[in-house]
């Protein structure tokens, strides 16, 4: 609980360094920004593609020989 709590900390101190008071003139600036750059999006998504994979072959019983 106490991880999640700095977690949640560090995103809010880390977010106002990088959108500061006087860079955010809308409310979905957030969204402006995910959208411009779109290869974070991309690589999110083939990574838990990949994983999700990982993950049903992990389930697969393992294949007999003979």
């Amino acid at each position: 609980m106490v991880l999640l709590a700095l977690l949640v900390v560090t995103g809010v101190v880390v977010g106002r360094s990088v959108w500061g008071p006087s860079e955010v003139p809308a409310a979905n600036s957030f969204r402006a920004w995910w959208w411009e750059r779109r290869e974070a999006d991309v690589a999110v998504q083939v990574g838990l593609v990949f994983a999700g994979a990982l993950g049903i072959a992990a389930l697969m019983p393992p294949e007999e020989e003979g």
